[in-house]
């Protein structure tokens, strides 16, 4: 197919070519994703998970490390580690306390994870869900008391004057009649309160206060001294806390965030992993309290039933 068009004064025609696209009303095409761009970042945080996992497994491999060192070197459960080697995420923790675990794992191995831990934590932060936007509340807000309603002194000031200046006289009557009445009211009368001579001693006071209820108060008992009951484990945490317990079989009775206080009956053995063991306080049956550990000792923890 052939196009027309002039040369001077004479027409020639041109072989026909695909027209340019800003010609037919395209847009430009888009080039190639580079290397390294968004478009090949992955946004699954087990995929993460499993490079730093793999990451750090090839770096005790190559220093010839068995997990059992590596664990004593840490002062680690065994179980804790090879978790964080294969990416079990059933078996670990909150993602805060894994990255933590992670580092000292390769800071003792002397190796950089950062860019595998930012990439977790970007593929993380992504599966976030948006916050929702707050509801307009339909009642109108109520303006302050201080600004709405006007000060006392400003509403004595507006007082017309024979209205104060009958208040006042007013007041002044009362006094008097009740100075009048206290006169000429006999000595001893029932309805008079005599004044105790200085030397007459004065009624004892109370020993106790009484309480609401019309017994006399109890005194609290110090917050040290309340332990776990017979046969109970008590575990503590002033902080939010992830925390698994485990049955001697090995059954999971609790898995998730500790904020309070939560007794485990002590049957039998019981195992206990804290992500921060320094924000947990355990009280044994007939022990004082004490907390499971250092932050660096996050391991499995046993404890044992009390004999009968």
């Amino acid at each position: 197919m052939h196009h027309w068009g002039t040369s001077g004064d004479s027409w020639q025609s041109f072989p026909a070519e695909s027209p340019p696209f800003w010609f037919r009303g395209e847009s430009a095409p888009l080039p190639a994703a580079l290397p390294g761009s968004l478009a090949d970042m992955s946004a699954d945080p087990m995929s993460d998970l499993q490079r730093l996992a793999s990451c750090l497994q090839q770096a005790r491999l190559s220093q010839g490390l068995s997990l059992e060192d590596l664990a004593d070197r840490l002062h680690m459960g065994r179980e804790q580690l090879q978790s964080l080697e294969n990416a079990d995420s059933d078996s670990l923790p909150e993602p805060v306390f894994v990255i933590a675990q992670a580092r000292r794992v390769a800071s003792a191995l002397g190796v950089s994870i950062d860019p595998e831990i930012q990439a977790l934590r970007v593929s993380l932060q992504g599966r976030k869900p948006a916050p929702q936007p707050a509801e307009a509340s339909s009642t109108p807000a109520q303006p302050l008391a201080m600004t709405s309603a006007p000060s006392r002194s400003s509403q004595a000031a507006r007082w017309p004057l024979p209205l104060a200046a009958a208040g006042l006289l007013v007041a002044l009557g009362a006094v008097g009649l009740v100075g009048y009445q206290r006169l000429v009211a006999p000595d001893g009368g029932s309805g008079s309160t005599a004044l105790a001579p200085a030397g007459t001693p004065q009624p004892a006071a109370a020993s106790a206060p009484e309480s609401a209820v019309g017994g006399p108060a109890q005194a609290l008992e110090p917050s040290g001294a309340s332990g776990a009951g017979s046969g109970q484990l008590l575990l503590r945490a002033e902080q939010p806390s992830w925390l698994e317990v485990r049955s001697a079989d090995g059954t999971t009775l609790f898995r998730g965030t500790l904020e309070g206080e939560q007794s485990f009956p002590l049957e039998a053995d019981l195992q206990v992993l804290a992500g921060r063991p320094d924000l947990v306080e355990v009280v044994p049956p007939g022990q004082p309290r004490r907390l499971l550990g250092t932050i660096e000792q996050v391991r499995w923890q046993r404890f044992r039933a009390p004999s009968p």
